[in-house]
């Protein structure tokens, strides 16, 4: 092409806007960005676009219904339209499919894929308009009196004057040579002619298919949706019907193409002129993803997902025929110890292993699925409580029993489970496994390596159910708004140190009394909420840092739970507050403790990394409390390391934690990074740090946290 083509692309990320425009304006492309679906057809109504992408998850209007408006427009050839989505649900990709989107990409993607695609799309729809572009060729194509029922004239030739200085092409080379499948056909579904790529792509030539039915190039349970939709295009001249069917080739193979068709009229005689577009790749990655979305690919068992299928159906099946089954929930006992210890390569066989073990144990009826990191379910139909009970304790045993050797080093495994009674009282698959899920964890917390069935009066129940109230606590006073920030400073004991501070997270409770995070975290972390606390903190701080007093450029330190590292969602949450002009990057360190770093350590390298390249630093709280703290180090992209409290709040008169504390000080020095004292609460500690050479130190003698409103009056 000798102009750069135009490409829309439509997202509600900011971000992700930016890094469109800047990676394929950088491969020659013009690109113009839409922030929602309404700008976007806004500008589709002001501009020439030669290809769209599209979001599918926006605020006013999501992307199908924008697809759905620029169809009713523009064809797939006129106006191509890749979805670039964050979803791989298969019912977005066929939803999305079926509205006339010529391909779908699941974000964050490949950029050369991606391109390659772009330029596959526009490439097809140069061709066809082109083609378009002389009405005298189409007639031609589709003339029966002057090309036969059995093919073209050979002496067919187009005029393109216009084109690259090209004076003829023959028409043969245009048609035969055409991108898709092209059928021409009687109105009762017979074909009169078809292209050469066409037949080939199929493994036929063009004579084994002339004046053979359509229908005997489908699979054969497919014939009635073609003859459907064949029949509708005779019935509405002009009309335009689009199918997605799987046809099959000479050697037998199956692969999935779009049909087109539309008839029009001839003289007397009614044509069908139908396209066939390869989208088996898209069919494929449909079908891998439904796979994918009910089964675990690390372990081949069922998913999370797929188990909460089969639960809904038998608590049907409990409530409307008064059966009892049972739900086990089996948690592997420090796993995170055996993972530190074999890196995740070791954690992943061990899951594998016990895996299989369950699989070998279970009744086939049974579903067995992993349904967390280190979590497994069986669903036990038709099995009442105390044999469910027996049937728990052979895991267990089995699980106890099970040799794990790793790189020549046995290591000891054991599992926590509890059980839940599914009968005509149960509702809804989340109670269910929210009862199993607190029995299992009441069996953790009365020591392990046991089994608990759930009874809703005994104590330890009542302890998670205390648990579960702190969680709504949490959720009533977010949306009250009842949580605020405090300021801790963190002096420098260095010539080129600045001070800076960490903020606090707090709760008022319902009487307005503080209540301190260790009351409400481990509840936010069970209920999969300290990802929403984090994000309140970041807009909070944000907010605040906007608005602070002039000349205060001190560092500011905001603690990232383990949920939130890795988290795609609260990544982009990040970049939109930098984008939004809140607070500067090189302004804001993201504290984490070693232990959310190391749990899936290629995830939040990367998380971290995305933030660093936007100048923001990273504080690795309670170094020295994990049993694989050196090998992780090097790994982690961090500014400071934050030595663990328990060492430094006792080193005055402990030599062993005061060596530990000199240890960690020379290692960070070593790798470059600067150290962070915690929890100095006396002067006689302060010296000691000083003389070891730590870089920062925290606690009250350094200051107590305060409320972010007397940030002048302490700071």
């Amino acid at each position: 092409m000798n102009t750069a083509a135009a490409v829309l692309a439509v997202d509600d990320n900011a971000t992700i806007r930016k890094a469109i425009s800047m990676r394929l304006g950088a491969k020659g492309f013009e690109v113009v960005t839409a922030q929602d679906g309404l700008e976007a057809l806004k500008l589709i109504g002001q501009k020439r676009f030669d290809l769209v992408l599209l979001d599918l998850q926006m605020p006013e209007m999501r992307g199908d219904e924008v697809l759905r408006r620029v169809r009713q427009q523009y064809s797939a050839t006129e106006l191509p339209v890749i979805i670039l989505a964050a979803s791989s649900d298969k019912a977005d990709i066929n939803r999305s499919l079926e509205l006339g989107a010529n391909d779908y990409i699941i974000k964050p993607g490949d950029l050369p894929i991606l391109v390659a695609r772009i330029r596959t799309q526009l490439a097809l729809k140069d061709t066809v308009a082109k083609l378009r572009e002389h009405s005298a060729l189409m007639r031609k194509v589709f003339s029966l009196e002057a090309a036969g029922v059995n093919g073209y004239a050979d002496d067919t030739e187009i005029l393109l004057d216009d084109i690259d200085g090209v004076q003829s092409i023959p028409f043969d080379l245009l048609h035969d040579n055409m991108p898709m499948t092209c059928f021409t056909l009687t109105s009762d579904g017979n074909i009169i002619n078809t292209n050469r790529f066409g037949a080939q792509f199929l493994g036929y030539s063009a004579d084994e298919i002339v004046k053979r039915p359509l229908l005997d190039l489908y699979v054969a349970d497919d014939r009635g949706l073609a003859q459907e939709n064949l029949a509708g295009a005779v019935d509405m001249p002009g009309a335009v019907q689009r199918w997605d069917i799987r046809h099959i080739k000479k050697n037998g193979d199956v692969i999935w193409m779009r049909n087109t068709a539309r008839a029009v009229r001839y003289g007397r005689s009614l044509i069908i002129l139908v396209t066939c577009e390869d989208i088996d790749d898209a069919y494929k990655l449909s079908e891998i993803l439904s796979l994918q979305s009910l089964h675990d690919e690390l372990t081949g068992l069922a998913n999370r997902k797929a188990l909460e299928q089969r639960l809904n159906q038998v608590i049907e099946s409990a409530q409307t025929e008064k059966t009892k089954h049972s739900l086990a929930v089996i948690d592997l006992d420090e796993f995170m110890l055996i993972n530190d210890a074999c890196g995740h390569e070791g954690g992943d066989e061990l899951l594998r292993q016990i895996a299989k073990l369950l699989k070998s144990l279970v009744r086939t009826r049974d579903t067995i699925a992993r349904i967390g990191a280190d979590e497994f379910g069986v669903l036990m139909e038709d099995c009442p409580t105390e044999t469910a009970r027996e049937a728990a304790e052979d895991l267990r045993r089995a699980i106890e029993s099970h040799a794990f050797i790793w790189k020549g080093r046995r290591f000891k495994v054991s599992a926590s489970l509890g059980t839940v009674t599914i009968d005509e009282s149960c509702d809804t698959t989340g109670s269910v496994l929210s009862m199993a899920d607190t029995a299992c964890y009441a069996a953790k917390d009365s020591g392990r390596n046991r089994v608990h069935t759930y009874q809703p009066d005994d104590a330890p129940i009542a302890a998670r159910h205390g648990e579960r109230r702190w969680a709504a606590r949490i959720s009533q006073a977010l949306a009250e708004d009842r949580f605020e920030l405090n300021l801790q400073p963190i002096r420098s004991l260095i010539a080129d140190g600045e001070d800076h501070y960490e903020l606090l997270l707090r709760m008022r409770d319902e009487m307005g009394e503080i209540v301190m995070p260790g009351e409400f975290l481990p509840a936010a972390e069970r209920y999969n909420l300290a990802d929403r606390l984090d994000r309140w903190v970041i807009a909070r701080a944000f907010e605040w840092l906007r608005q602070r007093p002039p000349g205060t450029t001190q560092l500011c330190c905001i603690n990232l739970s383990g949920q939130s590292i890795g988290n795609d969602g609260v990544l982009e949450f990040i970049f939109d507050q930098f984008d939004s002009g809140a607070a500067a990057p090189h302004e804001v360190c993201f504290e984490i403790t070693e232990t959310a770093a190391i749990a899936d350590l290629v995830s939040a390298t990367r998380f971290m990394q995305q933030l660093k390249e936007r100048g923001c630093r990273f504080s690795l709280d309670d170094f020295g409390s994990g049993f694989s703290s050196l090998a992780y180090l090097k790994q982690l992209p961090v500014d400071f390391l934050k030595i663990d409290g328990a060492f430094v709040r006792d080193m005055a008169n402990d030599s062993i934690d005061c060596a530990m504390v000199r240890s960690i000080n020379e290692i960070g020095h070593v790798m470059g990074k600067r150290t962070i004292a915690e929890f100095v609460e006396d002067n006689r500690t302060l010296d000691m740090l000083r003389a070891v050479g730590v870089d920062f130190v925290q606690g009250y003698e350094i200051g107590r946290p305060v409320p972010l409103d007397q940030f002048e009056v302490h700071f």
